[in-house]
């Protein structure tokens, strides 16, 4: 058994979606105030001790925001649970990890973290590319419900809508009837 999810898991269109992540200029970027407050809206919301906004690079996974406002932690992607949310078009749920027969022997894990569970939805940008996740995480198991999928999916829109203004993207509102 690997100690990894293993750097096979890639998308099929991994150099698609590297060029398109590029051109919305996020990753290594400083911290910014509305991914930081997404970070802490998302731990609230979701009632978590820690929320993190991520983004999927070839080699990395790299932490734009957290619930504390910080950013910039780097993770091997082969060992990342991001890396699974990314091949997924619906939320990525482990109530409870070490019941995971290929995961119990991850770093994340069995190490110093001891993450019992962990949630995520996919950021997808406009073209369709899975270039991140909003995840929640947690030292002990968890159940997660219907209405916990749809809060983590609104709030992955939220940072694909604030991507989009980067590169000038403005969508427009549903308009009331």
């Amino acid at each position: 058994m690997e100690n990894n999810i293993g750097s096979t898991l890639v998308p099929s269109d991994e150099d698609a979606r590297l060029e398109n992540l590029k051109k919305y200029k996020i990753l290594y970027t400083k911290t910014e105030p509305i991914f930081d407050q997404l970070a802490a809206l998302t731990a609230t919301m979701m009632n978590t001790p820690i929320a993190m906004i991520n983004f999927v690079d070839r080699d990395k996974v790299w932490t734009k925001a957290d619930q504390s406002g910080h950013a910039g932690l780097e993770v091997d992607r082969e060992v990342s649970l991001c890396s699974l949310a990314i091949l997924n078009d619906s939320v990525t749920v482990f109530e409870d990890l070490i019941q995971d027969p290929c995961l119990i022997s991850n770093p994340l894990i069995v190490g110093e973290s001891g993450l019992r569970f962990y949630a995520a939805a996919s950021i997808t940008t406009n073209e369709g590319f899975r270039v991140g996740a909003v995840c929640i995480v947690d030292k002990k198991p968890r159940v997660f419900k219907e209405e916990d999928r749809k809060k983590l999916e609104l709030i992955a829109l939220m940072v694909r809508k604030e991507m989009n203004k980067r590169i000038g993207i403005t969508e427009l509102e549903p308009q009331a009837v």
